[in-house]
């Protein structure tokens, strides 16, 4: 028959899983090789990844869940943490990458700047800089990746920050933000 884990007996076993004599150091030697594999040895230490599972596993405790098998639910949630980190460290370098770019790009549009001659020309877009400006974050990015990147509606939906969106709502957000935007230019040029 397996056992069935309460806080008590979570605690416990966790104790005995950490205790300095203890025959399942594998654990840590399983977190460690983990960490290897997935490039992230350098950023998380065997201590943050234990406390999280510990943490994962009062929460899950708390919610009513059964533990039938401590030693395979610890490593399980330590391996799917340990990929969730993946993952976060993933998405930040392709951001960082998109921004670095995104800079790149905006001091080629400085350059470029410079360069016009026409001053009507010069004025309307500091006006359209002005606009964008009054955009919220996210209605910015959303407008970058799909106007300025060229990202498909898909892309788009596949970014953390508008996964709760079908692609049809994604389309229509688009066009309030543009609207907006629009309104924004010309109540900046009636100003001017």
């Amino acid at each position: 028959m397996t056992k069935v884990y309460k806080k008590e007996q979570f605690d416990l076993e966790w104790e005995n899983l950490l205790s300095p004599n203890a025959n399942d150091s594998f654990f840590l030697a399983f977190i460690r090789r983990s960490l290897k594999q997935f490039h992230l040895d350098q950023a998380y230490t065997e201590a943050h990844i234990i406390s999280e599972v510990y943490l994962r596993g009062v929460e899950a405790l708390q919610k009513g869940k059964t533990i039938k098998s401590f030693l395979g639910w610890v490593r399980g949630v330590a391996y799917n943490y340990i990929r969730e980190l993946s993952r976060e460290k993933s998405k930040l370098l392709q951001l960082e990458d998109h921004h670095l770019n995104k800079e790149e790009k905006a001091k080629e549009v400085g350059k470029n700047l410079t360069e016009i001659q026409d001053e009507e020309l010069l004025s309307k877009l500091e006006l359209v800089s002005e606009a964008f400006k009054n955009l919220t974050p996210e209605e910015q990015m959303l407008l970058i990746y799909k106007v300025i990147e060229d990202w498909s509606w898909q892309e788009i939906q596949g970014l953390e920050e508008f996964q709760d969106f079908t692609l049809a709502a994604l389309r229509k957000r688009k066009e309030r933000i543009v609207k907006k935007l629009h309104q924004s230019y010309h109540s900046l040029e009636g100003v001017s």
